[in-house]
């Protein structure tokens, strides 16, 4: 079977990228949608303690709740829809995926134990994997190599932007039902506060997931047509041909993410364990701090593309790895400090700086990947930084407040030997990979 007649899967490379007014509406959907997606992903954060009390949880059944619960199906399922991706149309991808995460984030709030919670969240992993990966598909072919950069960084914003509107709309959503106490729901019958949250943050996706439908399939920039029995062979040898690339890529934007994730969702903790906040403190404090943070990324994406263009091949890499090195200072100060608001700086500094990596990671795969591969190679670079970030980040953090230092008081001791033994790491294997990024653009 051939691609679909609306699928331009045969166009030419040579063929025109889309006009920018279209490249940006889609960039816009794409980032409306990933503020939706990290919301629905995160808003657990700032429920954690109503979650434990009603179920009875540990801090690490909470972490693989936000972690490998969700992240074990959303890599997996990177693999088919990478395929998918490189043959079929993406909006109905991306439209299946929004209305798929949107169903199970809703039925989290219908959840009343661990194994359940659980199914729900695999759910959500499995829809935000396609939508994930199908964008930067989208967007890497929605404009020319050095402007992938920016668009990129403002695309991945809004996902970093989803974690801060969880704070800064979700606290206050969160202690207004939270007040109410449970109530009786047609045909669902009692429910929770907390199982409340779920469903009125997730629900409205099922509608919203139609935006899609609003911009064009961009060209599929190849010179042939994939074969319909084509798999990743094609893909592991490409990056079996650039292995310190791969490596730096695959690993060391996973463990930046990793690192990452987990300072998103324990700091929350952090300050209502230590410093007695409530959500409805916590959420606007942390929401607007995520947000300015995030309303850096495109000056990341500006900047490398400048260097990019410039001829400075490595730029990518060789930018992350100084944002690596100065935030990890800001991260470690920002849990030894005794004053919470000081806290809050060095956590928004620190995020500022690292949240370089977020965009970047995606757009070194659409950079030196060849065309025709995009599709299989983002699937991967999503199936091994999923892993590592979304069930390592938080895993990692609650592992170690519960198994090591045994006092959920000092979960922020806990974040700060992530930086140590998650975060640093990343900044050599980025050094390692630099000549190979080089080449890697040099052969296309």
């Amino acid at each position: 079977m051939h691609a679909p007649a609306d699928s331009p899967a045969s166009t030419p490379d040579s063929a025109a990228y889309p006009s920018p007014a279209m490249g940006w509406l889609t960039v816009a959907i794409l980032f409306l949608l990933y503020i939706l997606s990290l919301t629905d992903r995160n808003i657990m954060a700032l429920m954690v303690g109503p979650i434990k009390a009603d179920l009875g949880l540990s801090d690490l059944q909470i972490s693989l709740l936000q972690g490998p619960a969700f992240a074990f199906l959303f890599c997996i399922c990177a693999l088919p829809v990478g395929m998918a991706l490189d043959r079929y149309s993406r909006r109905v991808i991306l439209w299946l995926s929004v209305t798929i995460w949107s169903i199970a984030a809703a039925s989290c709030g219908l959840a009343s134990s661990f194994a359940m919670l659980a199914i729900s969240r695999a759910g959500v992993g499995v829809g935000e994997s396609g939508f994930s990966t199908g964008s930067y598909s989208v967007v890497g072919d929605s404009f020319p190599p050095h402007k992938v950069g920016l668009a990129m960084s403002i695309f991945i914003m809004g996902g970093v932007m989803g974690a801060g509107v969880v704070f800064l709309v979700g606290g206050p959503i969160v202690s207004a039902v939270m007040q109410g106490g449970g109530s009786v729901w047609p045909v669902f019958g009692l429910l929770q506060p907390w199982q409340e949250v779920f469903i009125i943050t997730g629900a409205p996706g099922i509608l919203l997931a139609l935006l899609v439908f609003l911009f064009r399939e961009p060209i599929r920039r190849k010179k042939t047509q994939i074969d319909e029995g084509a798999g990743y062979g094609e893909a592991w040898t490409f990056l079996k041909a650039h292995k310190p690339l791969a490596v730096a890529t695959f690993l060391g934007f996973g463990l930046t993410y990793a690192c990452t994730i987990g300072f998103q969702l324990w700091t929350p903790s952090y300050l209502a364990r230590v410093h007695g906040w409530t959500p409805a403190q916590v959420g606007p404090v942390l929401g607007v701090t995520q947000i300015l943070a995030a309303a850096l990324m495109p000056v990341h994406g500006w900047a490398v593309d400048k260097l990019f263009k410039s001829g400075r091949r490595d730029a990518h890499l060789l930018w992350c790895m100084g944002a690596v090195l100065i935030a990890a200072p800001l991260g470690i100060g920002a849990f030894l400090v005794s004053n919470p608001w000081l806290t809050v700086v060095l956590y928004g500094l620190f995020m500022a700086l690292v949240l370089a990596a977020a965009s970047m990671g995606p757009t070194v795969v659409q950079v030196v990947t060849a065309p025709r591969l995009r599709g299989r190679v983002s699937a991967l670079y999503v199936l091994v930084t999923g892993l590592i970030a979304l069930a390592g980040g938080p895993a990692t953090v609650g592992l170690i407040t519960d198994k090591v230092l045994g006092d959920e008081k000092l979960v922020g001791m806990s974040l700060v030997i992530t930086i140590f033994v998650v975060l640093l790491p990343s900044a050599l294997l980025f050094a390692l990979g630099r000549r190979s990024m080089r080449n890697a653009v040099e052969a296309l």
